[in-house]
């Protein structure tokens, strides 16, 4: 199984029979023994007394991991290609890349969950894998702007200011996240500093590849196409008012 060499230096890494594995230091003494003991992180998290289940694509169970709160999940794909190959995945891991991804993302100022651990299982020329996060509390913004009591108010305005903030931020690190929706950010209201914005998914995210103003539009694009779709499931809570918070937050275009 071919693997890139450079993590960050906090990060174990060695392999097994048929498989490969990396992990933040303080919980790889648990990576290990849950795949050794279990046959593979997801299963072994499964099985785990009091784990919490949280459903999307797949099951992800909320766990403890070496004493640290952890997502784990099994690495599925989406959209058209999962009709042919649900999780099995050609290449270097791609737990190895969304680890550095979230690490730079973080470094730019992007809240977003820290990768614990991944393990990856040969599957003929391929792999399948397991991934864990660290836990985040929060809803995600759909959850959020869509339930029974959504902010309003000044309070409205600094959570969707927040979001602003933190699509510009992603944008001035030079990436983008081909899946920024309302699902994908993770928010917490209350907090004494304002409200906290995470985002999630970020295997995805990828840096510029054409010119910076036509990608960082697009994705914009992309984040409004959600937030009509969601308007249209569920009425028209997101108005001209909202968008021009989240404006304000984004700021004027580097």
């Amino acid at each position: 199984m071919a693997v890139p060499a450079a993590l960050p230096p906090d990060y174990d890494t060695w392999t097994f029979d048929r498989g490969y594995a990396a992990s933040r230091r303080d919980v790889a003494v648990a990576v290990r023994h849950a795949v050794e003991t279990q046959g593979s992180l997801y299963r072994w998290a499964g099985r785990e007394s009091g784990r919490k289940v949280f459903h999307g694509r797949g099951e992800a169970y909320g766990v403890a991991l070496g004493g640290v709160p952890a997502v784990v999940r099994h690495a599925r794909r989406g959209g058209v290609v999962a009709r042919f190959s649900a999780d099995w995945f050609f290449g270097p891991p791609r737990f190895l890349r969304e680890i550095l991804v979230a690490r730079a993302l973080a470094e730019a100022g992007v809240a977003t969950p820290d990768v614990l651990a991944g393990v990856a299982y040969a599957a003929g020329l391929g792999n399948r894998a397991d991934v864990a996060t660290a836990r985040a509390e929060g809803r995600d913004l759909a959850a959020v702007l869509f339930g029974d009591a959504p902010p309003a108010g000044p309070g409205r305005a600094t959570l969707l200011a927040a979001v602003g903030g933190l699509g510009r931020r992603l944008h001035d690190a030079g990436y983008v996240h081909p899946d920024l929706q309302l699902r994908n950010l993770l928010v917490t209201v209350g907090e004494p500093a304002g409200p906290a914005v995470m985002l999630l998914d970020v295997d995805t995210c990828r840096r510029f590849v054409r010119t910076r103003d036509a990608e960082r539009r697009a994705n914009l694009a992309r984040f409004y196409r959600s937030w009509e779709k969601w308007n249209r499931r569920r009425g028209p809570r997101l108005t001209a008012e909202d968008r021009a918070a989240f404006e304000a937050g984004y700021g004027a275009p580097a």
